[in-house]
């Protein structure tokens, strides 16, 4: 048997006084930390497929750093509306957006996404690293409940391998990650919370050796009219498709 460090232990669900004293403490060299997985998230902003006029959705923004790029990609005529609950992450992110100038185009909601204030519908929503976010099923409900019609998404974030041999990498995993989430509930298949909210979804890319996976879908308006799963009150369709993992090189 393999003895793992307690953060591996599977949590009843995220710890929001704990994930808020962890980015209190990370927050001022969070973005040094975040050098290896610039591309990722370049990647997951591309597949949005941005249009001018369109309004997007940073899901735990954190700092920022992805909000200027949003920004460009919807252009002048856009929105895009940062949700952050770290007042230390936040206030970084409202720095950097004044730097940029963006004030009258990027906003920032400080709140945990299930009780954040959200005005408009999202065209698009980005979840990077958002961990503790897939595995709160008030905050996916509000967030589906503020898409608008066919909503896209993407999202990226850590992944448990399911293979027994792959324990090595996954131990390495979770010893880097630890500080960024407070739940390991659903690792396996972190996207499936969301998946079930969306009409069509897949896992489309892997990076960092299985570590990181790149998913999209695209996300009903509203909550759907369908059956509830007992387990953790999510809609679940018929033909689910959170199951699907396709790994590119």
């Amino acid at each position: 048997m393999i003895l793992l460090p307690r953060f591996y232990l599977p949590r009843q669900g995220p710890d929001r006084e704990r994930a808020l004293q962890r980015y209190r403490d990370l927050a001022q060299g969070y973005d040094a930390t975040c050098t290896r997985i610039e591309r990722v998230r370049l990647d997951a902003i591309e597949a949005l497929n941005l249009r001018p006029g369109e309004t997007v959705f940073d899901v735990a923004c954190g700092t920022g750093k992805t909000l200027i790029e949003l920004a460009h990609r919807v252009g002048p005529t856009g929105h895009v509306v940062g949700i952050e609950q770290s007042p230390e992450m936040t206030a970084i992110a409202r720095t950097r957006i004044a730097s940029a100038g963006l004030q009258g185009r990027v906003e920032m909601v400080m709140a945990p996404a299930e009780e954040a204030n959200l005005t408009g519908k999202a065209d698009a929503m980005l979840f990077c690293f958002t961990q503790d976010v897939l595995q709160c099923t008030p905050a996916l409900m509000r967030l589906a409940a503020n898409a608008a019609s066919d909503c896209r998404v993407a999202l990226v974030g850590v992944r448990l391998q399911p293979w027994w041999y792959a324990w090595p990498v996954n131990l390495f995993m979770l010893v880097r990650s630890r500080h960024c989430f407070t739940t390991t509930r659903g690792l396996r298949a972190p996207w499936a919370p969301l998946a079930r909210l969306c009409e069509r979804f897949a896992v489309v890319r892997s990076y960092h050796a299985g570590m990181t996976y790149l998913a999209v879908g695209r996300l009903r308006g509203g909550e759907p009219r369908t059956q509830r799963d007992k387990s953790d009150g999510l809609p679940v369709r018929r033909n689910d498709p959170s199951h699907v993992y396709q790994s590119y090189v």
